[in-house]
């Protein structure tokens, strides 16, 4: 079950932003025109009280008082009452505030439902408590204090002036719709009174939000959420719903009254955003792909497969410091194909291209998944043999030799060898001394007959 969200929460912040908040409310063009039609203007030091109400009530919601305890509601009800404000212009005033509110949160990113039926419920106790103080210093126009249904009719009409008010029966027929549900369904009022409540279902709602809702209202909860319905158009609309079991004295269901806000701009945006995320992620994914496939194209050479000679480097490099600072031995193999020139001259590059794959593929497979090979250039292959000696090292290359020197190669009628040299690290080595010695012992090996494996031991 999620949380109810408090307003409380979120008092430090709306303290922060007191004045651009309170300067929404007091620039609302429904405030404004109140005071222009009772050609009232106020002073700097009246629209402080206002400022301070603001700080008042968001105090009052943060620990649970009373806002009637607050003093500094005597001097806004003073404005409001020499302004000569009707009921309705006192609830206009308030519901007003709340609006800037809800925009506040809404373009902060953290409206949500919770907090919308928070922000209601937090505002009908304010009005409520502030309206009872003003109707006792409220002169000629003042209602009698126990006239408790005259009060009950302003709350009613403060309620349909911000919300989309229905009533129906127990069987769901409509009975009761404000200005604002025909506004928004499009419908005329007799085209919605007598009729059921599914005029306006949208087709996509699913049926077992409806089985929720009926159920938790026939059992006398309340019921809150979110509803799709349809315009008479054939547009959708989105609003957030609370609906109300409303009994008797015997405690049977006489009707049930149901309260929405329109959410739509808020649902739409919050769906714009998730379609934006997904296009986001999706873009990303693919620069990620991209620039993986652009580091391989970078690292891998296009002919044989294997590691190029720039990538090489980064792993020579760091498993020479691996090496020298956990102690380890490190070996390195440098290999060419014996007249290989000869072969590309005689035979054609296409030939020698599958040459070179061939020997690669036999390399490969001949070796273990710790030691990197690599193309290190033309004909020429180079391999490194973390955590071997050179003895091992030395039985390798032999291995290798004898097994390319074997290997029946289907595109070429003679046979192909290749010549290695073998070193391995010493304590005073650094990459580019090591594989001077490596290059030496192929150096030596070339021109030692070929088809053979020279060790730095040998030079």
């Amino acid at each position: 079950m999620n949380r109810v969200i408090q307003i409380k929460e979120f008092s430090y912040l709306l303290k922060v932003n007191k004045n651009k908040i309170v300067d929404d409310w007091l620039g609302n063009e429904l405030v404004k025109d109140i005071f222009l039609t009772h050609q009232y203007v106020l002073t700097t030091e009246q629209k402080k009280v206002f400022y301070d109400i603001y700080e008042f009530i968001i105090g009052s919601m943060q620990w649970d008082l009373n806002v009637s305890d607050v003093s500094i509601k005597s001097r806004l009800l003073n404005i409001l009452n020499k302004a000569s404000f009707s009921t309705n212009d006192f609830f206009t005033l308030f519901a007003s505030l709340k609006n800037s509110i809800i925009l506040f949160f809404n373009l902060e990113g953290l409206l949500s439902f919770n907090l919308l039926r928070d922000i209601e419920n937090n505002f009908l106790a304010v009005a409520k408590d502030l309206f009872i103080l003003y109707e006792q210093i409220n002169d000629s126009n003042s209602i009698p204090k126990d006239d408790n249904t005259n009060l009950l009719n302003e709350y009613k009409k403060a309620v349909d002036l911000s919300n989309i008010v229905s009533k129906t029966n127990p069987k769901g027929i409509i009975t009761y719709v404000n200005d604002k549900f025909c506004e928004i369904s499009g419908y005329r009022r007799e085209e919605l009174v007598g009729k059921p409540h599914n005029i306006v279902r949208h087709p996509t709602m699913p049926s077992s939000t409806f089985q929720e809702l009926w159920n938790t209202i026939k059992n006398k909860k309340s019921w809150s959420g979110l509803i799709t319905n349809l315009k008479k158009d054939g547009r959708s609309y989105t609003v957030s719903s609370t609906i109300v079991p409303i009994l008797d004295i015997d405690g049977d269901i006489v009707e049930y009254i149901a309260i929405r806000n329109d959410v739509t701009d808020f649902e739409q945006a919050k769906e714009q955003l998730s379609t934006l995320n997904k296009a986001m992620k999706h873009k990303v994914d693919e620069l990620y792909s991209m620039a993986q496939t652009l580091e391989q194209q970078a690292s891998i050479d296009v002919l044989t497969g294997v590691f190029n000679r720039m990538k090489f480097e980064e792993f020579f490099e760091f498993e020479l410091q691996k090496a020298k600072m956990q102690r380890n031995p490190l070996s390195i193999i440098l290999l060419d194909i014996d007249d290989f020139k000869n072969i590309n001259d005689t035979f054609g590059h296409d030939i020698g291209d599958v040459i070179l794959k061939s020997i690669t593929n036999l390399i490969s497979s001949n070796i273990r998944a710790t030691d990197t090979v690599c193309r290190w250039g033309g004909e020429e292959f180079v391999i490194l043999l973390p955590g071997t000696h050179f003895e091992k090292a030395k039985y390798v290359a032999n291995n290798l030799r004898k097994i390319i020197n074997e290997h029946k190669f289907s595109v070429v009628p003679k046979e192909v060898t290749c010549s290695f040299g073998v070193a391995s690290l010493n304590d005073d080595d650094h990459k580019e001394s090591l594989f001077k010695r490596v290059d030496m012992t192929l150096y030596r090996a070339k021109n030692s007959g070929k088809n053979i494996v020279i060790g730095e031991e040998e030079l």
